[in-house]
């Protein structure tokens, strides 16, 4: 019997080590497979982190060097080689992002590749370092904007090149530069993480010869905000993510490689995780199966019912820890920082998501104005008690807010609504947000809004992310008609307006390039002796095929971009040489724009002034334009009769029609608009109207011109009525001049 009692327990015990051995090998496959997840997650979080960390850094040198190549003063001082007064107009802009951590350095080399100014250290410079700096040839090769990894002079940094032009001609670069070790402190801040950067040692021996920076297998160490990476284990690679023991301590150590704009590997940037806890609470993890299985032994119904409790428990913990990060990534990507509300990386995700039934984004008008009498900590303070507001007024309303970029919030509506319940929603949140005030830091900040709206309509086949588009462009839209709001509709033809721009100035912008434009001039005459007086210049766009293309096509687009001013100096140098080489009088139209930009304006001046043919010069001023902006209008009027040049107000009768204003103006021509003349041979009131005119031009001392005469009952009668010249496409159509 004991024999067999003692066989049995052996086989009892036997099948119980099989389980007990089974179950420890799950186990431990279990905390392993944990441990890789938890080390997969702190490799993502130490990706996430850099590339917010060399985001940030790019964008404040892309925004320094911006600022530096779109001022006026900056250029106009690089373009004329004035290195003091560059120096004088360039430091403010560098101080301010050297203060905010945005850069260290910004230079400005020439075209000819010699370093013009070291803002930095102005007294440094006439050196050219093109050669050993090819990021420098590229950008002044190239006349493009780059963005790159590099060594300087000075140390290893990430760099940010902008060419400069100034007339369209290249004058230069702007490189703006921030040390390698502005992507650590923003790494540390971020995310705390253990971090360094190594550049090629080849490379960075060739610009950087005394740099005593650590070598590793052809890297040298250039940037750590910890000791850590100046003891790696000798069997350490850059090329592999790994787990290391280095001093008591266990890490995960990655890298990944940093590319320069010709995308080779220059760089390595190496991260270290501490995960001495995980690996210390696998370790015990393990340590207590293994009293377990001991205790399963002497009494294996406890010790399994202990034992499965247990694992439940540590696995649900081990769930809990993953959650966190990957909680923590989430709310990298989805968490606006200012807010804590849902960005909008977090609308797009929802949108194709959930079921939206109406969009509006809400805009501050006045927020720039907060930004700059305040400062932006006011602007945030702003934007953290409108947030507050909004979250409190949608309480009552389906409604989900969510923080988009800048000045701009998103509220979505989760449930069906109609038309009327939809637009009182709207009207009560704007309202309740208008009428209050926010009494910050002493100041009491008021704001104003403006809204766009589109509604997801059965009737319209709008896919989920159109709702956001079309919301944004009857934004852009309300903004640009100086509305409080606008409700998308098909009809307004928006996005059908926003290609045509696109296109016209991709169009303008290219026969810009190509010198396409030409000038077509329309004859103004003297009936009673069949003379001349003028001719009207008529900007003209030349397609690629050789077509003629009306200006009602381009010049709209031209205005709403930056390329208009180059028109306007176009038709000024043309009609200057026909000044020069023909004996005709010459009218240039010129709109408010020209005259309150102050480059087109001096630019204008300055022909005069040089030029002893000002006498025959006439600028046609529209009416409506003339009269909206009297003191600029009045004050170039002025000045330009100094040089003898005449003025005529051009579509007379279409604006206020108010001759006190014009008389204020000092003209010498009114052209009457030609919807006064099309008919006027027989529609009684255009014909009292035009003598009216007329009659009242003589005894005021003007000259008087009826367009579009297009046929000869309309000559006739423009004659009657004692017009005192006319143009038209009866007397002759706008033709190129030999």
């Amino acid at each position: 019997m004991d024999r067999i009692r003692t066989r049995a327990m052996l086989i009892a015990m036997g099948l119980v080590l099989v389980i007990i051995a089974m179950f420890t090998f799950a186990i431990v496959q279990d905390k392993q497979d944990v441990l890789e997840e938890k080390t997969l997650a702190h490799r993502q979080l130490l990706k996430n982190s850099f590339d917010l960390a060399m985001a940030d850094t790019y964008a404040g040198l892309n925004t320094l060097a911006y600022k530096l190549a779109g001022d006026r003063n900056v250029v106009d001082a690089f373009a004329a080689r004035d290195r003091e007064a560059l120096y004088r107009y360039s430091l403010p802009y560098f101080q301010e992002a050297k203060k905010h951590g945005d850069a260290d350095l910004t230079g400005f080399i020439s075209a000819d590749g010699i370093h013009f100014l070291r803002v930095q250290d102005p007294a440094k410079y006439g050196d050219n370092i093109v050669h050993k700096r090819p990021i420098l040839a590229r950008a002044i090769e190239s006349k493009k904007p780059i963005m790159s990894l590099d060594v300087t002079i000075y140390d290893v940094a990430v760099v940010a090149i902008i060419p400069v032009f100034k007339d369209e001609k290249f004058i230069g670069i702007v490189q703006t530069v921030a040390k390698i070790n502005r992507v650590q402190k923003r790494l540390d801040v971020n995310s705390g993480v253990k971090s360094a950067i190594v550049f090629d040692t080849a490379r960075l021996k060739q610009v950087l010869p005394d740099s005593d920076a650590i070598d590793y297998r052809g890297y040298s160490l250039v940037s750590s905000n910890d000791p850590l990476f100046e003891h790696l284990p000798d069997h350490f690679t850059f090329t592999k993510s790994d787990q290391y023991h280095i001093n008591d301590a266990d890490y995960v150590i990655a890298s990944r490689p940093l590319k320069n704009y010709e995308n080779e590997t220059i760089a390595m940037m190496t991260c270290a995780f501490d995960i001495t806890q995980d690996v210390q609470y696998y370790r015990e993890e393990f340590r207590n199966l293994l009293i377990a299985s001991a205790l399963l032994l002497i009494g294996m119904g406890i010790a399994l019912h202990y034992g499965f409790s247990a694992l439940i428990r540590r696995i649900n913990r081990d769930a809990e820890i993953t959650k966190a990060l990957n909680h923590r990534l989430e709310q990298q990507l989805y968490v606006d920082h200012l807010t804590s509300l849902p960005n909008r990386q977090a609308l797009l995700r929802d949108i194709h998501e959930d079921r939206f039934y109406a969009l509006m984004l809400l805009n501050i008008d006045n927020f720039k104005e907060i930004n700059d009498f305040y400062g932006h900590a006011m602007g945030d303070k702003t934007l953290l008690r409108l947030a507050d507001s909004i979250a409190d007024v949608i309480r009552h309303f389906p409604i989900k807010l969510y923080k988009m970029p800048s000045d701009e919030f998103a509220l979505v509506v989760t449930e069906p609504l109609s038309r009327t319940k939809l637009e009182q929603a709207r009207s009560t949140i704007v309202n309740h947000l208008e009428e209050r005030n926010y009494d910050l830091d002493g100041a009491t900040i008021y704001i104003s809004l403006t809204v766009g709206m589109d509604i997801a309509e059965s009737s319209r086949s709008t896919n989920r992310i159109a709702l956001l588009i079309n919301a944004d462009m009857a934004l852009k839209s309300a903004k640009k008609r100086h509305l409080s709001y606008l409700l998308y509709d098909e009809t307004m033809q928006i996005k059908k307006e926003y290609e045509q721009n696109i296109l016209w100035n991709k169009k303008v912008k290219e026969a810009i390039e190509d010198r396409r434009f030409t000038l077509h001039y329309q004859p103004v005459v003297d009936y009673k002796g069949g003379t001349v007086v003028e001719y009207e210049a008529l900007i003209r766009m030349i397609d690629h095929d050789g077509s003629v293309i009306s200006p009602a096509y381009f010049l709209s687009a031209a205005k709403k971009s930056r390329l208009y001013p180059l028109i306007s100096r176009f038709v000024i140098d043309e009609v200057f040489k026909m000044l020069e080489t023909t004996s005709y009088n010459y009218a240039i139209n010129l709109s408010v724009d020209d005259i309150i930009d102050s480059h087109t304006r001096e630019y204008l001046m300055k022909k005069l002034s040089y030029s002893i043919h000002s006498d025959r010069l006439i600028f046609e001023l529209l009416e409506s334009e003339g009269i909206e902006n009297y003191q600029e209008v009045s004050a170039f009027i002025t000045e330009a009769k100094r040089f003898g040049c005449k003025i005529a107000i051009d579509d007379f009768g279409t604006g206020y029609s108010n001759f006190a204003h014009i008389i204020k103006l000092d003209v010498d021509i009114l052209k009457i608009d030609g919807s006064l003349i099309r008919n006027v041979d027989t529609d009684p009131n255009a014909q009292t109207i035009l003598n009216a005119v007329a009659e009242f031009s003589k005894h005021l001392g003007f000259k008087t011109v009826a367009e579009f005469v297009h046929n000869e009952a309309v000559y006739d009668k423009c004659r009657e009525l004692g017009v005192d010249y006319l143009q038209g496409y009866y007397i002759a159509p706008p033709h190129p001049l030999a």
